[in-house]
């Protein structure tokens, strides 16, 4: 509390002087937080407990064209925040080194074990999770070329995304970390965000990455990556729980991803990671698949491939795995931010990869390819409704966190209205109150003039629970059975045995290559799986 200065003219007894500090002790110890018995402050009360005036996001509005008419939400407030926390280039498998994240968001809330991302590429991914829509639908198949890129994403998805729809929503948002590709500080402030921070320079370096910092550019000197995005989470979710209205933040690592220093190499652990894991040998060499000996079956693109180098894959195993303690750290930091503000109970926390990856399976270091190493990635969430300790074998899409977002926040029948969105919400998966499609669409796209030419994709196919169909640009055809054979070594495509299943895939593969909207693109019923005669 503040206390004005008396007059110098004013002259106190020594007893008025006791019992006036006596009052102002008084006052201080009563509003001094308590400590709880682990040491950390108190809860501040929670969302649905204070009283919470109608928001009013346009008054927010920073760009110069005015925002459209905010949405109504389907529910009143309270409604939660949402907090997303994205690595990139993490294989599910890896989630292993990461214990407080299993731990804070695993252990206290869901698990799927086969979710998937089915376009297995950093720029797509990232626009599939701002769109909820596949790439034919948003124009985002690629990480560079015509149809790749920050460019691609602006130019059908600039005004209708994940940020402006929470913001019409009523909801405070913030982008921290790595964005799309190819995004540089020179283009245009995107509109629907409060707090805007992607990085620019230095993106891969792990050090020295300066951040856009909502149009103040600023490098934090000799900075690990992720302790930045971390310590400005933690300044948002402090600055915004004190507000009445919800919010959204995105935090974006970059981590485990290659790191670009002089050249591309091995991960860039923080200096106080760089000496764990030296014992730690490559998991995959377990796997049959692992240097395939024998890729005569796969396409050109593995089939001309040699054995990949152990000692090398080894230095790369070891880096990745020291670079995502620090995002574990991280992500321990925001929960513990959650927390102590009050909002954790009222929070969702979704936590995932943008892609897998592969590590040495079929001769392969790398991602971008339709193998399940590639498409499954870790998805981990807590929050309201979500029971804690839960395991879920559906599979779940990158496609569905936009939609899953917009019913929380109520809005989600606004924005389909409109004609976006291909994902279903997974709130009711989780509750288990509703199946998830058992066939999913995948693609990646490419900037080969060639197979653009020829394709317009580098491969596309279906995922089923049990099977992988995949056509290339040039025509070769891959089916696996991955419950007979997970490791998926033997590609069946030309096997009479499978020539029904491979005829059932080809025809959902071209009902779902144009879809539009979750009714065709993830609530089609194909009826019952086919098996092998």
């Amino acid at each position: 509390m503040r206390i004005s200065r008396l007059p110098t003219r004013v002259r106190l007894s020594g007893a008025v002087l006791v019992v006036v500090a006596a009052v102002v002790l008084a006052l201080i110890v009563a509003t001094w937080p308590a400590q709880t018995d682990d040491g950390e402050r108190p809860q501040r009360p929670r969302r649905s407990e204070r009283a919470v005036p109608p928001p009013a996001p346009a008054e927010r509005e920073t760009t110069a064209e005015p925002e459209r008419a905010t949405y109504e939400p389907k529910q009143r407030q309270p409604r939660p925040n949402i907090v997303l926390i994205t690595t990139d280039d993490q294989s599910d498998a890896e989630l292993r080194f990461m214990p407080r994240t299993r731990r804070l968001l695993g252990a206290a809330g869901i698990e799927f074990t086969d979710a998937i991302n089915p376009h297995p590429l950093c720029c797509p991914a990232r626009a599939e999770i701002l769109t909820g829509e596949y790439a034919h639908n948003n124009g985002v198949r690629h990480n560079d070329g015509p149809h790749g890129g920050w460019s691609a994403f602006v130019a059908d998805n600039e005004k209708e995304n994940l940020g402006p729809w929470l913001r019409r929503a009523g909801y405070r948002t913030a982008f921290v970390g790595k964005n799309l590709n190819e995004y540089t500080f020179a283009a245009p402030r995107p509109r629907g965000w409060d707090f805007f921070s992607p990085t620019g320079e230095r993106t891969y370096s792990y050090y020295g990455t300066t951040f856009y910092n909502d149009g103040r550019p600023r490098g934090f000197g000799d900075k690990y990556v992720a302790d930045i995005v971390r310590d400005e989470s933690v300044r948002l979710i402090k600055a915004w729980a004190a507000e009445p209205e919800p919010f959204f933040l995105w935090a974006s690592h970059v981590g485990p991803h290659a790191a670009y220093v002089d050249g591309w190499r091995s991960p860039v652990p923080a200096r106080r990671h760089a000496g764990l894991f030296g014992d730690l040998q490559v998991s995959t060499r377990a796997k049959a698949s692992f240097n395939e000996a024998d890729v005569s079956d796969k396409p050109p693109f593995i089939s001309r491939r040699g054995k990949l180098s152990l000692v090398k894959l080894t230095k790369q195993v070891r880096d990745r795995a020291r670079s995502l303690q620090a995002i574990d750290q991280a992500n321990a930091r925001t929960i513990r931010a959650l927390r102590r503000s009050g909002e954790l109970d009222d929070t969702l926390v979704v936590f995932v990869s943008d892609n897998g990856f592969l590590l040495g399976e079929h001769r392969y270091f790398g991602k971008d390819v339709p193998y399940d190493e590639a498409l499954q990635v870790p998805l981990l969430a807590r929050g309201p409704g979500i029971e804690p300790g839960t395991t879920s074998r559906a599979t779940a899409s990158m496609v569905d966190l936009a939609p899953t977002f917009l019913d929380y926040a109520g809005v989600l029948d606004d924005v389909r209205a409109a004609g976006h969105t291909d994902g279903i919400s997974l709130r009711p998966v989780w509750a288990e109150v509703a199946p998830v499609n058992d066939t999913s669409l995948i693609q990646a796209g490419t900037s080969d003039p060639e197979a653009l030419a020829a394709f317009g994709w580098a491969w596309r196919g279906v995922r089923t629970g049990r099977y992988t169909y995949t056509r290339w640009w040039d025509g070769f055809e891959e089916l696996y059975d991955r419950r007979r054979d997970p490791g998926e070594l033997r590609n069946v495509a030309g096997q009479a045995l499978y020539r029904g299943v491979r005829r059932e895939l080809r025809r959902r593969y071209e009902r779902l290559a144009d879809c539009t909207g979750v009714r065709e693109c993830e609530q089609q019923d194909f009826g019952a799986v086919p098996s092998p005669r």
